[in-house]
């Protein structure tokens, strides 16, 4: 017999949604003041809580900004799973496309975030190596699946990166598929970093304001980009649809 979900207790739901106020709180002032402004002692004050009741929740400011992180990168990835499922699965080229700009349009959305966990705003702060990211690896596990399977289905062919991966790079790229308990062969990883810096690369001098000025159709540019570094790693397959089409400059 299934096991019944006992009901949360009162205490537990009033805990819980102090933890979201402290957090939106947290965010709010990233927004305002930048990673500098954010100390639990100014969300306390924010709050009307006393600063060593908000102890009981968060026990320093690594912790709060940690967490996050960690929503960040939960957002993230819920937002590029929820893509690759709505993209059609016999158009691989499509869905890489679909999911990027799903992944450009969460960075318009959550540029607190995006900076937070990927550029200026977290530089003070050093996430515990024990404490690895599930969002993290979501995320990043979806923009790989999308390689793995156009290479599954023989519509990338990366051993075109084999003679250019030094011994060392190999052997280190061998310690991540084990790591990660991956199946795509390190020439294929080489593909799928090089898919993947190429698409934060683009979104970094986006929302940093670096792409030239008179550049104003950024959405047909950026479909271009993420097409052409999938050619560039070797995609067979069709490409039938015009990048661009559906999004132009920045995202709504």
């Amino acid at each position: 017999m299934a096991s019944v979900a006992q009901p949360v207790s009162r205490r537990e739901r009033l805990r819980l949604a102090t933890i979201d106020e402290i957090k939106q709180t947290a965010r709010d002032q990233l927004d305002e003041h930048g990673a500098a402004g954010v100390s639990l002692r100014a969300v306390a004050r924010a709050m009307g809580l006393t600063p060593s009741a908000l102890y009981r929740y968060f026990t320093s400011r690594d912790e709060l900004i940690a967490a996050l992180a960690a929503d960040g990168f939960a957002s993230l990835a819920d937002t590029l799973e929820e893509a690759f499922d709505l993209a059609p699965r016999d158009n691989h080229a499509r869905r890489w496309l679909e999911v990027t700009r799903a992944y450009r349009r969460w960075s318009h959305e959550h540029v607190t975030e995006y900076m937070l966990i990927f550029g200026t705003l977290g530089l003070d702060y050093t996430p515990p190596a024990s404490q690895p990211c599930d969002g993290t690896e979501r995320s990043v596990a979806v923009l790989f699946r999308c390689m793995a399977e156009a290479i599954d289905v023989g519509l990338i062919d990366p051993s075109r990166f084999a003679a250019e991966l030094t011994p060392a790079l190999r052997a280190e790229l061998e310690e991540w598929r084990a790591d990660t308990r991956n199946t795509i062969p390190p020439e294929g990883l080489a593909a799928c970093l090089i898919v993947w810096t190429q698409l934060h690369g683009f979104l970094s001098l986006e929302l940093f304001g670096h792409l030239p000025p008179v550049i104003r159709d950024v959405g047909a540019l950026f479909d271009q980009q993420m097409l052409d570094v999938l050619l560039r790693c070797g995609y067979q397959g069709p490409v039938d649809f015009v990048p661009g089409r559906q999004e132009h400059g920045r995202p709504e």
